[in-house]
């Protein structure tokens, strides 16, 4: 089966990279509006970007239900700041519920038993149910896609962190993480879920091409 892009409405494009791209972590993002009121959502088209400095990237859309900015969008480019809270086991059960498209005004946090706490290093704050936290400023966006369009019309945040906060229970002193510990949720393609538990993880080795020549020789 050959599936071109050129022949399918930008939806089930979509629909087809979420379903390949698969398992991608949740950002679920803290923002504040102007009111002060919190807006929590998660966004899976998220990735890492570089270390130095340390950078990541969220593809922010439209909304479905009027065509309009997303909330988080719309805060975080009002404050210049945002928190992606790591999306664990802990969090699992209301990941659906914080992606409903609430009114404007109504807090997620109203609807699910999340916590809102303050941040080290910006101002919107962080919920106390995620055992990490990457606080970020924005550091570029950029628009792409076609304007007015959902599943098309997006804007690519790129958020550099400047504070990280991390539960003892999942990290030693010297930052390692813990990936036992963490529980990882990842989005499938829709309704479908993962948790990254012990059991489905795997250790795989990394060799450098010298240690690759000496693994060949070794088994020839």
């Amino acid at each position: 089966m050959i599936f071109d892009p050129a022949e399918h409405p930008a939806g089930r494009c979509q629909g087809v990279l979420s379903q390949l791209v698969t398992p991608r972590p949740i950002a679920m993002i803290s923002t504040v509006d102007a009111d002060g009121v919190v807006n929590v959502a998660p966004f899976s088209y998220y990735m890492p970007v570089t270390g130095a400095p340390m950078l990541l990237a969220v593809t922010m859309g439209l909304r479905e239900s009027d065509g309009g900015l997303k909330h988080t969008y719309e805060n975080a480019h009002r404050t210049g700041d945002f928190v992606v809270n790591v999306t664990t086991a802990r969090l699992r059960d209301h990941i659906e519920t914080a992606a409903i498209e609430f009114p404007r005004g109504v807090s997620e946090l109203d609807n699910v038993p999340w916590t809102a706490i303050p941040s080290q290093r910006v101002t919107s704050p962080s919920i106390a149910e995620s055992p990490a936290h990457l606080e970020c400023r924005i550091h570029r966006e950029m628009a792409l896609g076609e304007p007015g369009v959902p599943a098309s019309e997006v804007h690519i945040v790129v958020g550099e962190v400047v504070c990280v906060t991390l539960d003892d229970a999942i990290c030693t002193p010297d930052f390692r993480i813990d990936q036992t510990a963490v529980a990882t949720v990842g989005r499938m393609g829709f309704p479908w879920f993962t948790t990254a538990t012990q059991e489905s993880m795997m250790v795989i080795p990394r060799y450098t091409y010298e240690e690759f020549l000496d693994q060949q020789a070794a088994s020839s």
